[in-house]
């Protein structure tokens, strides 16, 4: 999805001077973050860790550590890198959070919460 993001100039990066910024000729001709690999690269990183754990760890892993890590990994990367995109809705600006950071909170809160949970004694395996 971020990859269609990225080749339809959606969802823009912040004006940059890095050598690796991309420039959207259909919208300006101003370098800007390619915050639409990013946030792709961290979901890909996210998947990776998943899979590590899961295949050194499988009948062991509690219930809900692996859905709580993925959580915390994806909105977590989501809410950081939403500082370096633009505002998409006018009604933003007058946020203290844009609105992609704002819906991210109640999904990291739940992904903390089934980690920690996980970790209790007595966590059943799956």
């Amino acid at each position: 999805i971020r990859l269609g993001n990225l080749f339809n100039s959606e969802i823009l990066g912040t004006p940059t001077d890095l050598p690796w910024g991309f420039v959207f000729e259909r919208v300006d001709n101003i370098p800007r973050h390619p915050a639409q690999l990013y946030e792709a690269l961290c979901y890909l990183a996210v998947f990776f860790v998943l899979r590590r754990i899961h295949k050194l760890k499988a009948p062991d892993i509690p219930t809900g550590r692996l859905i709580g890590i993925m959580l915390v990994g994806i909105f977590g990367s989501r809410f950081l890198i939403e500082f370096i995109k633009e505002i998409q809705e006018p009604f933003e600006a007058s946020l203290p959070l844009d609105m992609g950071q704002l819906l991210s909170i109640p999904m990291i809160l739940a992904g903390l919460w089934l980690w920690r949970r996980s970790h209790k004694p007595g966590a059943t395996t799956s």
